[in-house]
C-alpha cells in the first residue's frame, strides 16, 4: 500500500445499499426514487406503446437502479438489465437511446446468470453525462410477460403514485 492509496480509494464510487422492499408475490418494485411516469407518457414510443409489454417510468432522483423482482439476471447491460423468475420477466433500461453511449458514466454492479435479491443494487449512472449526451434519464420497468400473464386470465397493472421510494410496489402481476 502506497503512501497516497488511502486517497485513491477515498474517490472509487461506494457500491449503494440495497434498498427495503415492500409488498409481497406479484410485485415489481420501483428500480428508483423518483418521479413516476406512466407508460403512455414515456418520451420513447416502443415503451409508450407497450410494444414489449407494461411498462412505468421513474425520473430519478440519484444515478442508481435497483433490481424490482428476485430472480436469475438474463441481461446485464450498461444501460439495460433483464430478470426473470417463476412468475414474470422484466426489463429495468436506464434512460433512452443511452446504448449509444456505449457503457460511458454506468457502472454494472451485477452479472449476467446471477441470483439476485429485489431492491439489490445493478448499475450507478452518471446523471449528468446522460444529460450532457442529449438523452433522458428516466428508468423505465417492462413486464415483458405481459402477454403470457394475459393470456392464462391474469393481469398487470401500474401504481397511480406520482412519486415513489425505490422498492416500493410500482406494478403487480396477479395470476
Amino acid at each position: 500500500m502506497g503512501l497516497f492509496d488511502f486517497l485513491k480509494k477515498a474517490t472509487e464510487p461506494a457500491i449503494p445499499e440495497a434498498v427495503r422492499t415492500t409488498g409481497g408475490p406479484g410485485v415489481v418494485h420501483a428500480p428508483a426514487t423518483g418521479r413516476v411516469e406512466p407508460m403512455a407518457s414515456l418520451p420513447d414510443p416502443v415503451f409508450a406503446g407497450g410494444a414489449m409489454g407494461l411498462a412505468t417510468g421513474v425520473w430519478p432522483e440519484r444515478g442508481v437502479a435497483f433490481a424490482p423482482i428476485s430472480g436469475t439476471l438474463t441481461i446485464a447491460m450498461p444501460h439495460a438489465f433483464g430478470i426473470v423468475n417463476d412468475e414474470m420477466e422484466v426489463l429495468v433500461h436506464v434512460g433512452v437511446d443511452t446504448v449509444e453511449m456505449n457503457g460511458e458514466g454506468f457502472e454494472v454492479l451485477v452479472e449476467k446468470g446471477q441470483q439476485i435479491e429485489a431492491g439489490s443494487p445493478l448499475v450507478t449512472f452518471d446523471r449528468d453525462k446522460v444529460a450532457a449526451a442529449g438523452y433522458p434519464d428516466v428508468v423505465i420497468t417492462i413486464v415483458m410477460s405481459t402477454a403470457d400473464v394475459e393470456a392464462r386470465g391474469g393481469s398487470a397493472s401500474a401504481c397511480a403514485e406520482k412519486h415513489i421510494e425505490a422498492g416500493a410496489p410500482l406494478m403487480r402481476v396477479e395470476g
